[in-house]
């Protein structure tokens, strides 16, 4: 008997060791000093990207891809690769004011699927007192509709099928809650 694995669908998570050099506090700064209009994502309200804010290179974040690429590739034998040249689908930032909510949305472009990553990653670079969670909604066979909840902590980067439906928690704290979005293609 011969058991063959159609698809996967998964949820991972680490955090960054002390070893690294890489700075969250730096990740956070960047990603609230581009928290203008202009970088904002243009698209249709009715599509995710409308919640994400673009960021030019930031060496802490190149830090980041590798740590998570090299520590990805150890562990499984794939490599993560970024899914497109254009930068603003590889690496943006998620930033929820008080109150705010990130709707239901996946990553995956069904008119661009060749520029759609199959991982994507968040990773948490601000301290929050209240924490929040991203749920996760997915099929499991006859089981339709299951719920996953996984809390949002600093540093801590969520690691996910792209293709899995999520939304982020209503931010109960008085400040601004920063998630670094990076996405990926296994090669």
């Amino acid at each position: 008997m011969e058991k063959n694995i159609l698809s996967e669908q998964f949820v991972l998570t680490g955090t960054v060791d002390n070893i690294s050099h890489l700075n969250p506090k730096l990740i956070q700064n960047h990603c609230l000093s581009n928290f203008t209009l202009d970088n904002k994502i243009e698209d249709d309200q009715f599509w995710h990207l409308e919640d994400y804010i673009t960021l030019p290179y930031h060496q802490h974040i190149q830090w980041f891809q590798d740590y998570v690429r090299d520590h990805y590739r150890e562990k499984y034998g794939r490599t993560l690769v970024p899914p497109s040249n254009r930068v603003e689908l590889n690496i943006r930032s998620i930033i929820q004011q008080s109150g705010e909510t990130i709707n239901y949305h996946n990553h995956v472009n069904p008119w661009d699927l060749e520029n759609s990553p199959e991982i994507s990653c968040l990773y948490c670079v601000s301290e929050t007192p209240e924490p929040s969670h991203i749920i996760f909604k997915y099929d499991d066979g006859r089981n339709k509709h299951r719920l996953w909840k996984q809390e949002i902590k600093y540093n801590q980067f969520i690691l996910f099928s792209s293709n899995i439906e999520h939304y982020i928690t209503k931010n109960k704290n008085s400040g601004f809650l920063v998630n670094l979005s990076t996405h990926y293609q296994l090669i």
